[in-house]
């Protein structure tokens, strides 16, 4: 309702401004009842076309010739209120053009001075009504046409907002699945280089060892002989797997930021919480049993996050510094003034003492966990 009215404000405050005009022209002339009436006549029908002509916007043309009738028969038969219309007439008509012609609106206190009125009078009258339709029709026209511009900006923006998270969260779906088939990549490679290398071998010897059962009683050197070479042929297959696992055992640092990449896309696309991961080091520089620490405890710590921070974005930062490596874990969340530690922070900092690294946790303007860990091969 509020806004309702605030929309035909200009029309109301028309309305009252002609109808207390017509109360003005009506007041000078109470000793003649005819040129009363035909003022009330002449100021209703004014006041009709004009409030009209700012409701009904599509004959908008028609109801401004309609007041300019009344209008102009007023300003030669009651020039106290006709030259009133004339500029509000005015007004309609150019209502559309620049302020310039606004301005135009003050020529009409000529007539005023033909008819020997009080210039002073109508001067104020019309710089009120002058500044009355410059406010609507310029003024807040132009803060309409802004408000306009930036709601469609803010529209087309959430647009593209939207747009992009949805690619963002199909690109991580993507690295998510890319990571799940990497690893079925790696299991099939080992699986088919330990069957490739192996099979031939262990099957052989279970032969042989068949071999040797039906000719153990019969003829026990030559059942000691093959028994011999299954033993020799074991031991080489046995070095074979060591050699196979350890050059076919997927790198550690890439698995694990694998494993971290995927879970900053599961923060994303289960809870549509922001996740960065950032990684500053060389592929050598960091051992395999830190990652194992930065892994756990990142898992640790944004599972933590998930269930308790309220946050909307966590980071992931990792950085080699020398002969330490820096791991920053940290959410947006309400924090925490006071907290207890829990067996899964316990757990992180054991960890991490485990490797005579230290460990602080940050609880205000959100929860930060600061891990520093030596990264010396005797370690």
């Amino acid at each position: 309702m509020e806004s309702h009215l605030r929309s035909f404000y200009f029309v109301l405050v028309k309305f009252v401004g002609i109808l207390g005009l017509i109360c003005w022209g009506i007041m000078q002339t109470l000793d003649s009842t005819f040129m009363a009436g035909s003022q009330f006549l002449l100021g209703a029908l004014f006041l009709l076309c004009s409030v009209m002509t700012d409701i009904d916007s599509k004959h908008r043309k028609l109801w401004i010739m309609g007041e300019g009738i009344p209008a102009a028969i007023a300003v030669f038969l009651f020039p106290v209120i006709g030259i009133n219309f004339a500029v509000i007439t005015f007004l309609d008509a150019v209502s559309g053009f620049a302020v310039t012609y606004y301005l135009a609106c003050y020529l009409f206190l000529v007539f005023a001075y033909a008819k020997q009125l009080n210039i002073g009078v109508y001067f104020l009258i019309i710089t009120f009504l002058f500044l009355l339709y410059l406010q609507n029709y310029k003024i807040i026209g132009w803060y309409k046409k802004i408000v306009g511009e930036n709601i469609a900006t803010e529209s087309q923006l959430k647009s593209d907002m939207e747009h992009n998270n949805a690619a963002h969260r199909n690109e991580m779906r993507e690295s998510r699945l890319r990571h799940d088939n990497e690893l079925l990549e790696e299991k099939a490679r080992i699986s088919q280089a330990l069957h490739d290398k192996l099979g031939h071998s262990i099957n052989g010897s279970l032969y042989q060892l068949e071999a040797v059962k039906v000719l153990m009683s019969k003829k026990p050197e030559e059942s000691e002989k093959i028994l011999q070479e299954v033993i020799d042929n074991l031991r080489g297959s046995m070095d074979e797997i060591r050699v196979i696992i350890r050059n076919e055992r997927p790198d550690k640092k890439r698995m694990a930021l694998k494993s971290l990449q995927a879970l900053c896309a599961e923060c994303e696309e289960q809870y549509n919480i922001k996740a960065n991961l950032e990684v500053q080091a060389d592929d050598k520089e960091i051992p395999e049993n830190i990652w194992d620490i930065i892994l756990d405890n990142a898992f640790e710590a944004v599972t933590n996050a998930l269930k308790y921070s309220g946050c909307t974005e966590i980071s992931i930062s990792i950085t080699a510094l020398g002969e330490v490596v820096r791991c920053v874990i940290k959410d947006n969340g309400k924090g925490a003034e006071n907290y207890e530690e829990s067996m899964g922070i316990q757990g992180m900092k054991q960890r991490v003492r485990n490797v005579k690294g230290y460990l602080d946790i940050e609880s205000m303007g959100g929860f930060t966990i600061n891990m520093i860990l030596p990264i010396k091969k005797q370690v």
